[in-house]
């Protein structure tokens, strides 16, 4: 599973967040620009499908298929569509990214793996990436592998960074689309945005509501320098830390995206798009956001780089939560809440 690793990673990543794109070719977009990467040489496809969040079966729809055999869609949708429902459901939970073989020993299953490969039998295994809103509307890649394998912490850290800019570009398109048919926007920004900055001196033009705030004027500013950063010449001198630097999200609240004026000048917006979590015992909105992350299994490190913050800022806050929801340990909190509806 490892080898070189190119600029690919920032073409997916870029394409995650790409707003010009129209939600037809945003996921085609994504596998096209991402398929050096992707692809372990048996083909590679992603696919929507709606998971409600409270139950219910798992709509799978719109398959793309990047490269691969002729009849891979069809053998993939044939494993999926036969895949008991409740199991289906869980393969498809949030913002995750392993092989097959990693996920049926994760719970127990190896015949999930076994059913998968009588559909797909010129493969192994298969790793996919996983994302999902709150509403249930998801997506997901996947590709399958000639031999069984299993991600190295440093492997699984990089496909899980994938996944959550999938995700998080996922549900900033969801948030923008589902704004579209109100008659006021949120802001007088583009894109309801809360600030704006010029891109050729990446200076705040504008801000409103919190983001005028000092502390989050400089931290925007930082992640707008570090987006580029990510996006010059480190794509191709060192795309690991590239994806590194760009992380999914700004203090849990901001998406940090280009748009060009009607004279084509550049500028970045900062538009809000907080993951929306339920609240199990009054939380704070961080707590809730952190707490859900962590027992979904998420290390300190995702967290804090799905969410834009320190790895320092996630440790505290999650002791905090988890002396008021009255855990001691990480592992009571998993097992207590993997079934709270605020991850679903």
């Amino acid at each position: 599973m490892g080898g070189e690793v190119g600029s690919a990673i920032i073409d997916l990543t870029e394409a995650a967040y790409d707003l010009s794109l129209d939600d037809e070719k945003w996921l085609p977009t994504i596998l096209e620009r991402g398929l050096s990467v992707l692809d372990h040489g048996l083909g590679v496809a992603g696919y929507e499908y709606g998971r409600p969040p409270d139950g219910g079966e798992v709509e799978l729809r719109n398959i793309h298929v990047a490269s691969g055999p002729d009849d891979f869609a069809e053998r993939h949708m044939r494993a999926l569509s036969t895949t008991d429902p409740e199991i289906l459901r869980l393969q498809l939970r949030p913002g995750f990214a392993m092989t097959g073989s990693e996920n049926s020993r994760l719970i127990g299953r190896p015949q999930d793996l076994e059913h998968y490969i009588s559909h797909v039998d010129y493969c192994k295994d298969v790793l996919f990436l996983t994302a999902v809103d709150s509403d249930g509307a998801g997506v997901a890649i996947v590709a399958p592998l000639e031999e069984t394998a299993s991600l190295s912490r440093h492997e699984a850290e990089r496909w899980q960074m994938l996944a959550a800019h999938i995700e998080t570009g996922h549900r900033l398109r969801q948030g923008l689309s589902g704004r579209d048919g109100e008659t006021h926007p949120h802001t007088d920004l583009p894109h309801d945005a809360e600030a704006i900055f010029d891109a050729s001196s990446y200076q705040m033009t504008d801000a409103v509501a919190s983001a005028k705030a000092n502390a989050a004027t400089a931290k925007l500013r930082d992640a707008a320098l570090r987006v580029d950063r990510a996006r010059g010449p480190m794509r191709n001198e060192d795309p690991e830390h590239a994806l590194e630097t760009w992380k999914a999200l700004v203090r849990g609240r901001w998406s940090m995206i280009d748009w060009f004026d009607s004279d084509d000048r550049r500028f970045v917006l900062a538009i809000p798009n907080a993951p929306h979590v339920a609240n199990p015992r009054g939380l704070t909105e961080r707590e809730s956001q952190i707490v859900s992350l962590a027992a979904l299994g998420h290390t300190n490190k995702m967290i804090a780089y799905r969410l834009g913050l320190s790895t320092t800022r996630v440790s505290t806050v999650l002791r905090t939560a988890m002396k008021k929801l009255g855990f001691r340990t990480r592992a009571q909190l998993i097992k207590r809440l993997r079934d709270f509806s605020a991850l679903e």
